[in-house]
């Protein structure tokens, strides 16, 4: 992704991912910064989701407000929908409180009213944000700015999600929305109560797994002993368990305009972390796409070649031709056995059955002979698949590799945190499975590193020393 394209814009880094998808800073023709949020695939394959993704973007745009990001562009027909919005710079709420600590009375109801006026153009458009949380608001300079809504709510109530996924954040979620019951305005109201108390330095509902943080949600009190005791009422009325006892978020603002000094600006003074390049530069970037069959594999070699660094490991030619007459023998099989079966007096279903998977299998067929399978290692991650079609776990999700030899295979075994979020896609390829024990193993005994690229074992080394995970080689 980073240094290709997106619709119109080219990616300059990622900044950041979670359980729908990924979010990349991008920039325009003429220069204008974007994050864009990617969605992930085994959304995008669900047509329930594109339909109700569609139908939030055309909402989404519609928010106006000071205290939200503008939809600028999307494309919900992609492969992957996308949808861009203005780029906010600024640290989030969630690292403001971890740099800097609590924040005081005074900012804290200068920001219960920024959030209660963003929720207020929100729910004017008939939208519900459903994942308000500090890591969705952004401290800019002109005051806090809510990201990140449309998406949630396309994405309740698919078959994805129904399988694997809780639409909001647990510790930020009304015990209706836990409960599987209406979701409404009323929830981010509560959603808004619980990060008052965060950026008070408290939790709402204390630390742990998920599932205890939905149960206190929906059984317990809130614990608000964090927030002053000015503010301790408003934010109590915003967690009540009942939603129709909890404030609008006019009402909210009606309290709130009180309490503020209209002459001074709502934004709690954020601290930037230092920027990249890459942010500072005010021109368009071009893309500087690889050649074909080219990687790098080290920082310097990758500044000559106008790219980030990638080590790129395909099928060897004859690994592939392997497949190749694999398939094939196969394919001939199935079709003797539906052209032949009448012969054999076998049933007309299995004739046919044998007859569409020759024809599957022919199409996997095309594939092997038009794109090649491999590994690839970047800043990003660690991906596997084919190139127009690359699963990737992430360095920030895995703990450790390991590199060991097994009889003529050099087996990558990966490590992962307790909490990763591994793409299905990750585990299709047949030389990657996963362990008893959790781990995954990448066999490479049939893959060559492409021209330029270091061998496997130097390359996993440099990518994992980057990234501060550790590497063993046995």
């Amino acid at each position: 992704m980073i240094g290709g394209r997106i619709g119109t814009y080219v990616i300059v880094r990622e900044l950041g991912s979670g359980g729908m998808g990924s979010v990349y800073l991008g920039r325009s023709r003429a220069g204008r910064a974007v994050a864009i949020k990617v969605v992930k695939a085994e959304y995008a394959a669900d047509p329930e989701f594109r339909r109700r993704f569609r139908k939030e973007v055309e909402a989404a745009r519609k928010v106006g407000g000071f205290h939200t990001a503008a939809v600028v562009d999307a494309d919900t027909d992609a492969p992957q929908p996308w949808m861009a919005s203005a780029y906010v710079e600024g640290p989030t709420l969630a690292e403001e409180v971890a740099r800097r600590g609590p924040l005081d009375e005074k900012r804290l109801w200068a920001l219960a009213a920024a959030l209660a006026e963003a929720l207020r153009a929100v729910h004017a458009c008939g939208l519900v944000h459903r994942d308000l949380k500090p890591g969705n608001i952004i401290l800019a300079d002109d005051g806090p700015r809510v990201l990140d809504f449309g998406i949630a709510r396309a994405a309740e109530g698919t078959r994805v999600t129904a399988e694997r996924a809780v639409i909001g954040t647990p510790g930020f979620i009304a015990p209706e929305q836990a409960q599987g019951l209406e979701v409404t305005g009323a929830c981010d109201v509560f959603a808004l109560g619980a990060v008052l108390v965060a950026a008070a330095g408290g939790s709402a509902f204390r630390d742990g797994q998920p599932y205890g943080l939905l149960y206190r949600a929906v059984h317990e009190e809130a614990d608000v002993s964090a927030v002053p005791a000015a503010l301790s009422p408003l934010v109590v009325a915003c967690l009540r368990k009942e939603p129709e006892l909890r404030p609008t978020p006019e009402q909210l603002l009606d309290v709130c305009v009180d309490r503020i000094d209209l002459a001074e600006t709502a934004t709690p003074e954020p601290m930037r972390p230092p920027q990249r390049e890459a942010d500072k530069e005010p021109t368009p970037l071009v893309a500087r796409p690889l050649p074909s069959g080219s990687a790098v594999a080290h920082p310097r070699a990758a500044a000559a070649a106008g790219g980030a660094p990638i080590a790129l490991y395909l099928r060897s030619r004859r690994s592939r031709m392997f497949l190749v007459l694999r398939n094939t023998l196969f394919i001939l099989v199935f079709v003797a056995f539906a052209a032949g079966g009448g012969l054999l007096h076998v049933a007309e279903g299995l004739r046919a059955l044998a007859g569409f998977t020759a024809f599957l299998m022919l199409l996997r067929l095309f594939g092997l002979l038009s794109q090649s399978d491999g590994l690839v290692l970047n800043d990003l991650g660690i991906g596997v698949g084919t190139p127009t079609n690359l699963a990737v776990l992430r360095w920030s999700e895995v703990t450790s590799v390991e590199l060991r030899q097994e009889a003529r295979d050099t087996v990558l075994i990966v490590q992962m945190s307790e909490d990763h979020l591994l793409p299905m896609a990750f585990l299709k390829p047949r030389w990657v499975r996963r362990s008893r024990e959790g781990a995954i193993r990448i066999r490479t005994a049939w893959m060559l590193p492409s021209a330029g690229t270091a061998p496997l074992t130097e390359a996993v080394r440099s990518f994992a020393a980057r990234h501060g995970v550790p590497a063993t080689e046995i």
